[in-house]
């Protein structure tokens, strides 16, 4: 659990209390600031999240390249090759070649 987690978390909790004494007093706009609050929490708590799992993933994918360097090189160069024979599947084949227009007497 990082920073952005914890602070999304509290923001949240927050954010309903506000809400909560928003709603309870009648003040619209203390509720509204409350449900904004929410939703920024929330938003900072998925962010952290996803930035733990892109951590946790980039560390496996560097041991994988440190322990098997040749067979990552060979895994990346067969993927190279796919992706560019799948984007040049759209593209016409057909190559038209015009005569020069030269001088005509």
């Amino acid at each position: 659990m990082n920073e952005d987690m914890i602070q999304g978390e509290l923001r949240g909790g927050l954010g309903r209390a506000e809400s909560i004494i928003g709603e309870a007093t009648d003040d619209l706009e203390m509720k509204l600031r409350g449900k904004a609050d929410q939703l920024v929490g929330r938003v900072q708590s998925v962010y952290g999240n996803a930035r733990d799992t892109a951590e946790e993933t980039f560390d496996q994918v560097d041991a994988f390249v440190t322990e098997r360097p040749y067979f990552a090189a060979a895994l990346a160069a067969i993927a190279g090759v796919a992706f560019g024979f799948v984007m040049g599947l759209g593209r016409p084949k057909v190559i038209v070649i015009r005569p020069a227009h030269g001088p005509r007497a």
